[in-house]
């Protein structure tokens, strides 16, 4: 479900040309550590990794 997750973040993400979205996203995202972020000229790539909430767990 995480695979699954990291692409539905990306791909709403590589759409939206606005930080505001692009930090609203990430508020709403849980917890996400970026592990890196390219720009191609037309697209954003963006690698996240969802962090596992311990105490909700």
């Amino acid at each position: 479900s995480n695979e699954k997750a990291k692409k539905n973040i990306a791909n709403i993400w590589k759409w939206s040309t606005f930080s505001e979205e692009k930090e609203a996203l990430l508020a709403v995202g849980t917890k996400l550590k970026i592990l890196s972020v390219h720009y191609f000229g037309y697209r954003w790539e963006i690698e996240v990794e969802l962090m596992e909430d311990d105490e909700e767990a």
